[in-house]
């Protein structure tokens, strides 16, 4: 089974948020290969920029800061493949008028672009007509 895995699924494990205890499952599948995990190119750049920010406000600075970003994003690169999104499918998800947030939409085309058995995300929401089935941590592995 193959999972998309939305930015706030890291953050929530990271900041040990109210569904932490899920993801933190989720991930062990990943690792002991239950799952494959897809993560998108710009999900990325949004996960360097949201540590570094939370580094810093544990005053945490460079270059400490980055040496410890690099692990994080490397440890995440070892358990999940990370897709690119075309030009095609960013042009889809910026006319599509079923998103009222343009970089879920984003989201949404890459997992379908990595043809993604189920999205999983903490806003479900956020994705209210999506051609793959939508799950929070608790919900997939409720099912």
């Amino acid at each position: 089974m193959k999972l998309f895995l939305d930015t706030n699924i890291f953050l929530e494990y990271f900041q040990k948020r109210k569904q932490y205890q899920f993801v933190s499952k989720i991930f062990d599948g990943i690792e002991d290969g239950m799952y494959k995990a897809v993560v998108s190119s710009g999900g990325m750049y949004t996960l360097a920029y949201l540590i570094r920010m939370e580094l810093k406000r544990k005053q945490i600075y460079r270059p400490e800061q980055t040496m410890q970003l690099r692990h994080l994003l490397n440890t995440i690169t070892e358990m999940v493949k990370v897709v690119d999104i075309s030009h095609k499918a960013v042009k889809a998800g910026i006319t599509d008028v079923d998103f009222d947030d343009i970089e879920d939409s984003f989201q949404h085309q890459c997992a379908i672009k990595a043809k993604c058995d189920i999205l999983l995300t903490i806003n479900k929401k956020h994705f209210p007509c999506s051609d793959i089935p939508v799950m929070t941590p608790e919900e997939f592995l409720s099912r």
